[in-house]
């Protein structure tokens, strides 16, 4: 794992969804400290543009032989489709900060939480959540 802390990765998560005008924000991490970032593009490239499918889209400029070996953190919990896209994908760890709950109270969501589309997976990922929830729950109220 990279020198850096979850909080570390997560605040980098919450300054891309910042720049990016939305609470949506993305970092995937690889093993030696690499990263790429984005954050939700959907009113300019339409409803598939997730931060989590953006970053998954930037994935081969990363240094990895396995993606077990990536870790993906966004700041708000992956809806069904980017969950789905992460297992697919194989990464090997997840991080959020805020629930897909919180992010309802905010917005429309599927209130499917990510742990459920991984339990009725074939992959086995690590899940770590609540990581800055504050801070990113903040990014609701920009």
């Amino acid at each position: 794992m990279p020198a850096h802390d979850n909080r570390f990765w997560m605040r980098m998560a919450i300054d891309l969804a910042k720049e990016g005008k939305t609470a949506f924000g993305a970092v995937l991490v690889d093993e030696e400290g690499n990263y790429v970032g984005a954050f939700n593009t959907t009113k300019l490239h339409g409803p598939v543009a997730h931060a989590e499918i953006n970053v998954i889209g930037k994935m081969e400029q990363l240094d990895y032989d396995i993606p077990e070996d990536l870790t993906l953190y966004s700041t708000v919990e992956p809806c069904p489709m980017c969950m789905g896209a992460i297992l697919w994908a194989g990464i090997g760890t997840l991080v959020y900060g805020a629930s897909i709950a919180d992010a309802a109270q905010h917005g429309r969501q599927i209130l499917i939480k990510s742990s459920t589309v991984a339990d009725a997976s074939w992959y086995d990922i690590e899940i770590c959540s609540g990581i800055e929830r504050e801070a990113c729950l903040d990014l609701f109220n920009r």
